[in-house]
């Protein structure tokens, strides 16, 4: 989705929700060290889950270890219905976190709810993290896990119907993954076929390699850099602790060579503030160019991954309906926005 320059620029001030936010919440002072951003983001985490509780009625919820190629044990947090609804969707989740931090657990939320509303199995994978496990391991073991999940999709453990659908999506640096991931698919098939991406706030090019015909328009990194959420500050420090190859296809989804014509659709969710804002409006347009159906949902004025610290306000509760109406669209699932609402337990609908 290609916007002119006044428009880039009018998305990057601050909607007044989020001028108010941060006046009663002043952006944190850029933090030097990958490991405590781990931690608050950890601690974050935990928060939000001791207010979800336990397991919702008609679903359960294991953990799984599979083997890596190296024979490292990494582990799977698995949803899926308890019910008596025949086998749905395979959906694969991949948190974000700048490479740096997160965990399986991060989108626990979105997943309870997607099993709820559309019957599906859902798996949050883990991956490595830096500086501990540099490039490119985190994004080897997010391949080795959509093997062995598309491998063993339709056996008892999973007990999925990837022609109902197999999704894979993430956030940020899990939006970056998918993205790479899915390119590679096609030169080194699943045993299922993809048939559709979430793209969150994702990863996706540097201006570099910015195809030449867009590259005026790929102002963000610039544009953004002191934008709160996701400062140039922060982006150096998670490049400097990963180590990774900025010409490399697990890198970066634009480096590869594959057709974009070969891509299963694509869901955006991609914030005005957000340094990342351009990746995700030059890659939308690429696909579309090539064919592939998008759907594309903007925020004007809110930065990187507004919704996770917005909870509770309209600009954040609308990303997360927004989210799970989108995974509809994946999925040609038409869900009432009335009714996601009720399943998310939002109580106060603007």
């Amino acid at each position: 989705m290609l916007l002119t320059r006044e428009e880039l620029d009018k998305s990057s001030h601050p909607d007044p929700q989020v001028a108010e936010y941060y006046a009663k919440n002043p952006a944190q002072a850029h933090e030097n060290d990958p490991l405590v951003v781990r931690a608050g983001m950890a601690a974050y985490t935990e928060a939000v889950l001791s207010k979800l509780g336990g397991s919702p009625t008609g679903q359960t919820v294991f953990y799984h270890d599979i083997p890596m190629r190296d024979d490292f044990s990494s582990t799977l947090k698995i949803f899926k219905p308890t019910d008596d609804r025949p086998p749905g969707a395979l959906i694969v989740l991949c948190f974000g976190g700048g490479f740096i931090a997160g965990s399986k657990d991060q989108l626990t939320e979105i997943a309870r709810t997607l099993v709820h509303l559309f019957g599906a199995t859902v798996v949050n994978i883990s991956y490595r993290l830096a500086p501990e496990w540099k490039f490119p391991y985190a994004q080897l073991d997010a391949w080795d896990s959509m093997k062995w999940i598309a491998e063993n999709a339709t056996g008892e453990l999973l007990s999925a119907d990837p022609r109902n659908g197999f999704l894979l999506g993430g956030v940020s640096a899990g939006g970056a993954i998918t993205a790479c991931l899915s390119r590679k698919f096609q030169e080194e098939p699943l045993k299922w076929p993809l048939t559709g991406q979430w793209l969150c706030v994702p990863s996706l090019m540097h201006k570099d390699i910015c195809p030449e015909k867009y590259r005026e328009l790929f102002i963000s990194h610039d544009q953004n850099a002191s934008a709160p959420g996701l400062t140039r500050e922060s982006r150096e420090m998670m490049r400097e602790a990963a180590q990774w190859d900025a010409s490399s296809d697990l890198r970066y989804a634009v480096n590869s060579a594959t057709p974009l014509s070969g891509q299963p659709r694509a869901f955006f969710q991609v914030d005005g503030m957000d340094p990342l804002r351009d990746d995700a409006l030059i890659y939308d347009e690429m696909l579309k160019e090539a064919g592939v159906e998008t759907k594309f949902d903007f925020y004007l004025g809110c930065p990187h991954a507004h919704w996770f610290t917005m909870r509770g306000m309209e600009i954040g509760d609308r990303a997360r309906v927004d989210c799970v109406e989108g995974f509809g669209w994946l999925l040609r699932e038409e869900i009432k926005r009335e009714r996601i609402v009720e399943v998310l337990g939002i109580k106060t609908w603007w």
